[in-house]
């Protein structure tokens, strides 16, 4: 494994909750290395649960080839079943694996924690009760 980080989306909120994974840049995806960011994408979080249920789905940015010099990203949209959006996105900018959050739209319903200590970071993100 490389530069990579476990991902897990908490759902406290009373009502299902849909992600979607966009503007994906140098990211490993499907498999390759282990990766599997595909897995938030067009994905539904049950209320009161978290995907995955129990610990993290592992990511991981390519940081070779053609992705050499580019910052490895990806937003994360989620939106109630309605499709009304509760939050904008929050961009998530890998470095030597010093992962950080690039934007958040709505921190008051969004929580976003990222531990960089350790062998690989680990980002959990909280969606709060409304």
């Amino acid at each position: 494994m490389g530069y990579g980080a476990y991902l897990n989306v908490q759902n406290n909120r009373s009502e299902a909750l849909r992600l979607f994974v966009t503007n994906v840049n140098c990211m490993y995806d499907n498999g390759d290395e282990g990766s599997n960011l595909s897995l938030f994408n067009n994905a539904v979080v049950q209320p009161n649960s978290a995907l995955p249920a129990s610990g993290g789905q592992y990511i991981e940015v390519k940081a070779s080839g053609s992705c050499a010099f580019e910052t490895s990203t990806f937003n994360l949209k989620i939106t109630d079943d309605t499709n009304n959006a509760i939050i904008g996105e929050a961009d998530f900018v890998e470095s030597s694996n010093n992962w950080d959050l690039g934007s958040n739209t709505n921190p008051d319903v969004i929580n976003v924690m990222i531990n960089n200590s350790g062998d690989q970071a680990r980002i959990t993100v909280t969606v709060a009760n409304s």
